[in-house]
């Protein structure tokens, strides 16, 4: 049994989701990402919210905040060019997934993929597409160890990303 629980966060966990999303930032900036500084706009946040898009994984018990993200049936930026495995209206966009820095490494974005896949194919999606900055090679490796397939790369704001496909059994 696991003691970790998603649910659509609400206009009270904002600022929790914003001092995480602040934090993860930072740590990928001290490895030398700094795609996620400076913090994802708090506006950005309520709209999220207000989408039913922004989720947060918190522990049984204590309620202490662990990870968020978001997921969306349309992306936010497009995505032109990519070779997907599915259809447009049957994929599900997953954005901004962060650990907590404190948590990360002990499985709860591994955990965090398999409740999402579970609730996509619940949902009947047949995928979940998301994009990774292309020089983050670790984080490369953990959707791909999680079954992701990289599908293409896309630019944005000065970024490059390798752009990925999870498909889902249904």
């Amino acid at each position: 049994m696991t003691d970790y629980r998603a649910s659509l966060a609400t206009s009270a966990d904002i600022d929790a989701v914003h001092a995480l999303l602040t934090r993860a930032g930072e740590g990928l900036a001290a490895l030398g990402f700094k795609n996620w500084v400076p913090a994802y706009p708090r506006e950005r946040l309520v709209e999220s919210v207000q989408a039913g898009a922004l989720w947060v994984v918190r522990r049984q018990g204590t309620g202490e905040l662990l990870a968020t993200y978001t997921l969306r049936t349309a992306p936010i930026h497009p995505y032109v060019g990519i070779g997907w495995g599915t259809s447009e209206v049957e994929a599900r966009y997953l954005g901004r997934l962060a650990v907590d820095p404190a948590v990360q490494g002990t499985g709860i974005g591994r955990w965090c993929l398999a409740h999402i896949a579970a609730y996509c194919t619940q949902e009947g999606d047949a995928s979940i597409r998301c994009d990774v900055l292309q020089t983050n090679q670790k984080l490369r490796r953990f959707y791909e160890r999680a079954g992701f397939v990289a599908r293409g790369e896309r630019e944005h704001s000065g970024w490059r990303f390798t752009v990925y496909e999870l498909m889902l059994a249904r």
